[in-house]
């Protein structure tokens, strides 16, 4: 039925419509091994550690997620300005872009090595990750490695955004699917070669993709030499257009997206400890399913709606955002489901190594559900280049989010965190959503339009 809904809103004929329908089903393919990979590599991956070293790694890659966003939204502005310079066939300009942001990047990502590399010298990493069963010089060998390659990763992966950019948006999750089923392979060659090593498993969730988007990168500009880097048409004009843009990106990424989406593990770790954060996960894994198969449709409307709101064609933009809030329902209903028959999955899964309450499983289904609302209205926005208010949402419901941790503290349960999530996603979409009707009915105004 899900399946079926897809295809009666990608019917038509329409060269705009025709791609999205092969983005759609081309990516429904690649999440289907994507999410296949996610659930296999749990429970290789806790028979390879045991359940405290997890969840050392788990909150490891959180802290990880958050060095991925400093690329100041460079990746996201690049995205919106390289979509509409395709749009228009200005291949030129495009070229221009990508090579001026790929420059920026590297920058960026060798500055914040640096500071990085001082940080984990500076740092109690034993009382960040709280735990005595790692020294605090493993600990910090490892993060090294894993910064390393997560700093790579965030100037290498925007080859993926070149793709995005170009409404080919699977082959973007065809590289990111190939780095986590050789991350599983090679996690399952250690379990039978090695004995438990968090550094060995660092290595392979983060080089591993890295090395993936270096060798895919040589096939492709050879095939797209139109579009191909050349440093010698870096425009330094460009450059502070692209980061103006990025720079909007970068305050809602480091607002919404690290501090109250990727800092869960963080704030369970230091109010429950790292057992629960392995808890957490393994229902946030379970339900963050319904955010994987969402995505799948949303996804490639981003640059979809960019390339409508450039041609003028505002009717599509409005009868699409209606179809991807109805879908947005059905996954709400879907959720439920999941959440009657998640204890039986659980045993299934992970047998009876992670016992997760059924109250924790509630709670996340309900940050989920306001996550993918949320992703729903502001995928619309940034199609349009409309952020302006997104970021003072993000600010605004950071603060209070924060506010609440501390003011809880360690009174706070998994639940707690999961649920003031759930509170900030969907006080932003309400006001994301209403911005979203204006823009649609040509009524937006001031702030509303910028």
């Amino acid at each position: 039925m899900f399946i079926e809904r897809i295809k009666q809103m990608l019917v038509s004929k329409d060269k705009r419509n025709v791609l999205l329908r092969k983005n759609i089903l081309f990516s429904a393919f690649l999440k289907i091994i994507g999410l296949s990979t996610s659930l296999i590599i749990v429970p290789v991956t806790l028979d390879y550690l045991n359940n405290e070293v997890y969840g050392i790694w788990l909150t490891m890659s959180s802290i990880l997620y958050w060095f991925a966003f400093f690329d100041i939204g460079l990746g996201n502005g690049m995205r919106n300005y390289l979509t509409e310079a395709i749009s228009i066939k200005n291949y030129d300009e495009a070229k221009s872009i990508i090579s001026t942001t790929f420059f920026l990047l590297f920058i960026i990502a060798l500055v914040l090595g640096l500071v990085v590399g001082v940080l984990l010298y500076a740092i109690d990493l034993n009382s960040l990750f709280n735990t005595s069963l790692i020294s605090g010089g493993d600990l910090r060998e490892i993060m090294l490695v894993a910064s390393a390659f997560t700093l790579m990763m965030f100037v290498v992966k925007n080859l993926g955004m070149v793709f995005v950019a170009m409404q080919k948006y699977a082959i973007n999750d065809l590289l990111l699917v190939s780095g986590n089923v050789l991350a599983l392979l090679i996690i399952y060659v250690l379990t039978k070669t090695t004995a438990g090593n968090l550094l060995y498993v660092v290595l392979a969730f983060t080089a591993t993709p890295v090395w993936v988007f270096l060798l895919a990168a040589f096939p492709t500009f050879a095939k797209y030499a139109n579009i191909r880097p050349d440093f010698r048409l870096i425009d330094y004009a460009l450059a502070k257009k692209v980061v103006g843009k990025g720079l909007g990106f970068f305050l809602i990424q480091i607002t919404s997206c690290i501090v109250i989406f990727g800092s869960s593990n963080l704030f369970i770790t230091q109010f429950c400890g790292p057992s629960d954060v392995t808890v957490y996960n393994i229902a946030f894994k379970y339900f963050h399913l319904l955010a994987i198969g969402y995505t799948i449709v949303i996804s490639p409307l981003w640059n979809a709606y960019t390339d409508a709101y450039v041609k003028g064609d505002m009717q599509w933009i409005g009868k699409t955002f209606n179809r991807a809030l109805k879908i947005w329902l059905i996954t709400v209903l879907g959720g439920v489901v999941m959440l009657v028959v998640s204890g039986l999955f659980y045993k299934l899964w992970i047998g009876s190594v992670v016992y997760v309450p059924f109250s924790v499983s509630v709670s996340v289904l309900l940050f989920i559900c306001a996550f993918n609302l949320n992703n729903c209205v502001t995928y619309l926005l940034n199609g349009l280049n409309k952020i302006c208010v997104q970021i003072c949402t993000s600010v605004v419901f950071t603060v209070l989010f924060i506010s609440a941790m501390f003011v809880g503290g360690h009174r706070l349960s998994i639940e707690a965190v999961a649920v003031c999530m759930a509170i900030s996603y969907f006080g932003m979409s309400l006001i994301h959503f209403y911005q979203c009707r204006l823009l649609i009915n040509n009524k937006a105004k001031g702030v509303w339009n910028k």
